[in-house]
């Protein structure tokens, strides 16, 4: 029988029976950061812990001092903070596992990890390292959606134009982050690649160009597996297509193929059960004579599906890329529905 993962809507009255609970969150510069927390009253959680960003302090600054406060009165510790160095994801894991390693285990009965202000890479690690230290708890996701995401329409055609006319000056300002500063594989991910194989990249695309093509040529796959995000809403829809328009010179000099080819329809940016499918399918067209590699770049449950797809096939690998800066004014703005999702139901 298929497992499945489904996302059902938040609400506050879920945790009533379950304040012998962890919370972990990050406190990230986007309004949905606080998406949760703003929706609860009162003693919610044992412990909690708060990821804080190291770089473009000012940014996150506004969110970090909310979520400390609103934690100091949800929580019945004081919460952990736990630093996020963006580009020494050693140090970062190390901080992590730290502050897990001194909360006592024998209090919780669930963990809740809030990934809405997180980073993808910083989602993989934080799953990662909860689930081999917290294996016997009962483990969700919490996500909020922005209410809007960059680019708009408006912002979308301004784009594509720059991207037309090659205007290198406008690229760093018009995007959500300033190129690639380096790509990088966290040791739980390194996966268990062969030797005498070649490499095929399932490339998870987003609308950033020019972060794309860095990763690319930073990496240099024998193959790229070319995922376009399709949105769960109608407003959203249009975004497939323009990712696939503004990233049409960015594959071409690469053996490429569109996983629509393969799987007749784009990759869900929501639909976690969807996502596992289609990469299912994926790697069994491909894994006999390629390693695989995946490099999720577009939504936040795509990450979380890569997560759990490198559970069944642990010999996938995970490539992450760090971006030179991020630009906090072309990010998602607003707060969407916030969503709780049972992992722990479909990993044991």
């Amino acid at each position: 029988m298929e497992k499945k993962i489904n996302a059902e809507i938040f609400n506050p009255d879920f945790l009533k029976d379950k304040k012998n609970s962890l919370y972990i969150c990050a406190a990230g510069f986007e309004n949905r950061t606080l998406g949760i927390v703003n929706q609860l009253k009162g003693k919610s959680f044992a412990h909690s812990l708060i990821f804080e960003y190291t770089t473009q302090k000012e940014d996150n600054e506004p969110n970090l001092k909310i979520m400390k406060n609103s934690l100091k009165e949800l929580s019945d510790k004081e919460p952990l903070i736990s630093p996020v160095e963006a580009d020494n994801p050693l140090a970062t894991q190390q901080y992590l596992v730290e502050r897990l390693k001194s909360i006592p285990k024998e209090n919780i009965t669930h963990v809740f990890i809030d990934i809405s202000g997180m980073m993808n890479a910083l989602i993989l690690q934080t799953l990662s390292d909860v689930n081999r230290l917290f294996w016997d708890k009962t483990l969700y996701v919490l996500y909020t959606e922005a209410d809007n995401y960059y680019p708009t329409k408006k912002e979308g055609k301004e784009i594509y134009n720059i991207i037309k006319k090659e205007d290198i000056e406008k690229f760093g300002t018009n995007f959500s982050s300033s190129g690639v500063k380096e790509t990088f594989i966290l040791p739980d991910f390194k996966g268990k690649f062969k030797d005498y194989l070649p490499i095929c990249l399932i490339f998870f695309v987003g609308y950033e160009p020019i972060r794309s093509r860095g990763l690319i040529e930073q990496y240099c796959p024998n193959l790229v597996i070319v995922c376009y995000g399709e949105s769960p809403h109608n407003k959203f829809k249009w975004r497939s297509d323009f990712s696939r328009k503004i990233h049409k010179k960015v594959f071409r000099n690469y053996p490429h193929i569109d996983s629509k080819n393969i799987n007749n329809e784009d990759l869900s940016t929501f639909e976690i059960t969807d996502i596992l499918k289609k990469l299912e399918r994926i790697y069994s067209s491909f894994y006999e004579n390629y390693n695989i590699c995946i490099t999720p770049q577009c939504s936040k449950l795509q990450a979380v599906a890569a997560y759990l797809f490198t559970l069944t096939y642990p010999d996938v690998q995970i490539l992450f890329c760090l971006p030179g800066s991020f630009n906090p004014k072309r990010y998602s703005k607003g707060i969407g529905t916030s969503y709780v999702i049972n992992l722990f139901s479909y990993m044991y």
